[in-house]
């Protein structure tokens, strides 16, 4: 670790050279203009580049997803085993609090996936786009995918809140005896309130509050899809929208229908409750699995931060293939133009 701040310094300083040198004014002298040979011959050793660049895309792809299928299975195995758990007497209300916590973690994941997609489908409407089309509609699917995962992840921790069940609220112990000063003495009833009532009253407690919050996170995505389901609807009606922007709204017209029957299934299928197959664990075990999680947060960053890198290099890489495409189609505009006729070169 004591040599990434060499490395990040070492990497500065090389792009300052990089851009030092690119500052300089060409002392080479002006090249004459390509011949048609040279400009034929260009298009395939561009189109050679743009495949090697490629190439090396898919390689640093290739790690991300890597590293982001590892962070999902870690993902995957806390939703899992918290969905397995439920309190007991003794860890009163801990588990229910880190189930809560996990769907709120859920939910704000959720909506950084969402504004993600948002920034995907604005690179997707420019005329000059930054980076590759194909690249793009394969980010804004995994995009996608993330928010549908995240959804049923809350969902599937929000069916193993215990449910209310019939728990006699007194334990009965029978009557005793007791004796007043002066010699009198009377019975008296030894009934207390029982641990298990009052657990089963704290699980039910937790479990209103997270359907509640969830029922209503539902019903607000079914609103929000409606609109945007409308509002695309309504673009489409333009008759003077070109053929490839009509296309990318009905394309988002699609997502925006199968997104709204999902949240219909899912809100049908959140109203039937049924008894979660959990196991019920003690204090001790509560504060082990909260531990656990502070270390699998810790995990998390260092993953994200090595995901977070190898995106850059992903970022940057498909900016030069956009680069080197552009400049690939004109080339060959010109060629297509000049073989029409629409370009003439002076002769000497």
């Amino acid at each position: 670790m004591k040599t990434l701040p060499i490395t990040i310094t070492s990497l500065v300083l090389t792009m300052g050279l990089v851009n030092a040198q690119e500052a300089k004014p060409s002392a080479e002298p002006a090249k004459a203009p390509l011949t048609i040979e040279e400009r034929k011959a260009s298009i395939s050793s561009i189109e050679a580049h743009i495949k090697e660049r490629r190439d090396r895309l898919d390689e640093i792809g290739a790690d991300v997803l890597r590293l982001d299928d590892r962070l999902e299975g870690k993902v995957d195995k806390i939703v899992n085993k918290l969905a397995s758990l439920k309190d007991s007497n003794s860890s009163r209300r801990r588990v229910s609090q880190m189930k809560m916590a996990a769907m709120a973690s859920l939910v704000e994941n959720a909506k950084k996936y969402q504004s993600k997609r948002a920034e995907l489908i604005s690179e997707l409407k420019k005329n000059k786009p930054t980076e590759p089309k194909d690249y793009v509609e394969g980010d804004l699917k995994i995009a996608d995918d993330r928010v549908e995962k995240r959804v049923s992840q809350v969902l599937l921790l929000s069916k193993s809140f215990s449910q209310e069940e019939d728990i006699e609220k007194y334990t009965r112990g029978g009557r005793g005896y007791y004796y007043y000063g002066g010699g009198r003495g009377g019975w008296h009833n030894n009934e207390r309130v029982s641990e298990e009532w009052l657990q089963n009253n704290r699980d039910k407690s937790m479990d209103k509050k997270q359907r509640d919050a969830v029922k209503a996170a539902i019903e607000k995505s079914l609103t929000r899809y409606e609109s945007l389901a409308n509002g695309v609807a309504d673009r489409l009606k333009d008759a003077k929208l070109s053929a490839e922007y009509r296309a990318l709204l009905e394309s988002e017209q699609e997502h925006y229908v199968d997104v709204l029957a999902k949240r219909k299934a899912q809100l049908a299928d959140f109203a039937l409750v049924d008894a979660p197959n959990t196991r019920a664990i003690s204090h001790s075990a509560a504060i082990d699995i909260e531990r656990a999680l502070d270390d699998a947060v810790d995990d998390f960053q260092s993953d994200i931060r090595l995901i977070k890198q190898k995106y850059g290099e992903v970022k940057a890489e498909r900016q030069r293939i956009q680069k080197l495409e552009v400049n690939l189609a004109a080339r060959k505009k010109w060629l297509e133009d000049y073989e029409a006729g629409k370009i003439k070169i002076p002769t000497k």
